[in-house]
């Protein structure tokens, strides 16, 4: 301190702090634009939606480091909403975040191991505009419990599955539901790139015209992103690749636009 100013990255923890400070004390609830609003205007300029994930961790490794407010700042304009790992152990995620990034006034969709009410109502409360619900992890009996849950307090759903079959059943269930296949096998924890694109086709041939089936995992490179797209996927969840090299992920939202006749879908 010098003179009674902070400098360097005192002065930069400082700041910080105090928006912290400011957002736990009053923090925005979800329930403004959620994630669905978001990825049919998108589809409505020929692009798939684009959720761009904020982790620094992942089982058995560290990802990235960026910091929140520099992640917000570089991808902001070139995102239709955000997902925020908010599981501490394995992702280095916190509640915390969700605050941080509900300020930015885009939607934040809450990534978890969801089991509980407990923590649907914490999200909720934390700022996020929609929840991850895993169906491998909880069944299908558990799944409608917490989906409509959810739903009273405002909160759109993304219901992961790791099959089409799966995805096209629970659109035939939840028809307000933002599906995603995952690319990534939660139990040996291993992707593939080539299955999530079969999968994905198999769903799109198959799904309602209003759903909206999103992909997740594995999108690493323009070339995948318009496969993807291509596909049939309405919207794309970019972690990794979006951590490592922000700058080349915020082009996508340009590159990307024409690459499908959004008329028909997500509408």
């Amino acid at each position: 301190m010098s003179g009674g100013r902070l400098d360097g990255f005192l002065a930069e923890a400082y700041e910080k702090a105090v928006l912290r400070s400011r957002l736990l004390s009053s923090r925005p609830r979800g329930e403004g634009v959620g994630l669905a609003s978001s990825i049919r205007r998108a589809l409505s300029e020929g692009r798939p939606g684009l959720i761009l994930e904020f982790k620094r961790c992942r089982p058995g490794g560290f990802v990235a480091y960026v910091s929140p407010w520099d992640f917000i700042a570089r991808l902001r304009d070139s995102v239709d909403g955000f997902s925020v790992l908010v599981e501490p152990y394995w992702f280095c995620g916190s509640l915390e975040l969700l605050s941080f990034f509900a300020s930015a006034q885009l939607p934040v969709l809450a990534k978890d191991f969801v089991v509980s009410e407990v923590q649907v109502e914490a999200y909720h409360a934390s700022g996020a505009s929609d929840v991850l619900l895993i169906l491998d992890l909880v069944g299908w009996r558990r799944l409608e419990a917490l989906y409509e849950f959810a739903r009273r307090l405002g909160l759109g759903v993304l219901v992961e599955t790791s099959s089409g079959s799966d995805a096209v059943e629970v659109m035939a269930s939840y028809p307000d539901a933002l599906v995603g296949i995952n690319a990534r096998d939660l139990v040996s924890l291993e992707a593939s790139f080539d299955r999530l694109l079969r999968e994905i086709g198999w769903a799109a041939e198959r799904k309602p015209a209003s759903s909206i089936l999103v992909a997740e995992s594995s999108i690493d490179s323009f070339e995948r992103a318009v496969a993807l797209a291509r596909g049939g996927a309405d919207a794309l969840l970019i972690g990794t690749w979006a951590m490592r090299d922000p700058g080349e992920v915020a082009r996508l939202r340009d590159l990307l636009r024409g690459v499908i006749d959004g008329g028909g879908r997500g509408s």
